[in-house]
């Protein structure tokens, strides 16, 4: 069903991520810019692991990567397809990534003006804010950790 430009997502339509594909840089470019910022190939973020987050039929609906910095582990960088935003799948990239890699936990730092992505981190179960007002006044972002709730939690 073909929907038209400012209709409404029908629940059915909704995407949802089902794996971890290999890193396509050319995607990446496409849909954050050519001057989109990325951990590969910088030498204060070591451990890179970046992938292409596909969908039930192969789409590609978004990219993630997670690497390390010498203060930080597990941080993560998630960029959703500008098609597919607003249907609550940075969390869904997230949950993947951390049970495809078995990570504890991941280290998340959002742009202060990003106010979507501050909203829906601070919804996702098992977020809590880590970063302080000083921070944020000089960095202009907030620093979260998620730690996914063990299975029979909520």
């Amino acid at each position: 069903m073909k929907r038209f430009e400012g209709e409404p997502i029908r629940e059915q339509e909704l995407a949802s991520a089902k794996a971890l594909g290999d890193f396509d840089m050319e995607y990446f470019r496409m849909i954050e810019g050519e001057n989109g910022w990325i951990a590969l190939g910088r030498d204060n973020c070591t451990n890179q692991r970046y992938f292409t987050v596909l969908g039930e039929n192969n789409e590609k609906l978004g990219v993630i990567g997670v690497y390390d910095t010498a203060e930080e582990k597990n941080v993560t960088h998630t960029v959703v397809d500008p098609k597919y935003r607003g249907q609550g799948l940075a969390a869904q990239f997230k949950k993947i990534l951390i049970s495809g890699l078995d990570l504890p936990f991941l280290t998340m730092t959002i742009n202060l003006d990003n106010e979507a992505s501050v909203r829906a981190t601070e919804k996702l179960p098992g977020v809590r804010k880590i970063s302080d007002e000083k921070f944020e006044e000089e960095f202009k972002k907030a620093k979260y950790i998620y730690e996914p709730p063990k299975e029979g939690e909520s």
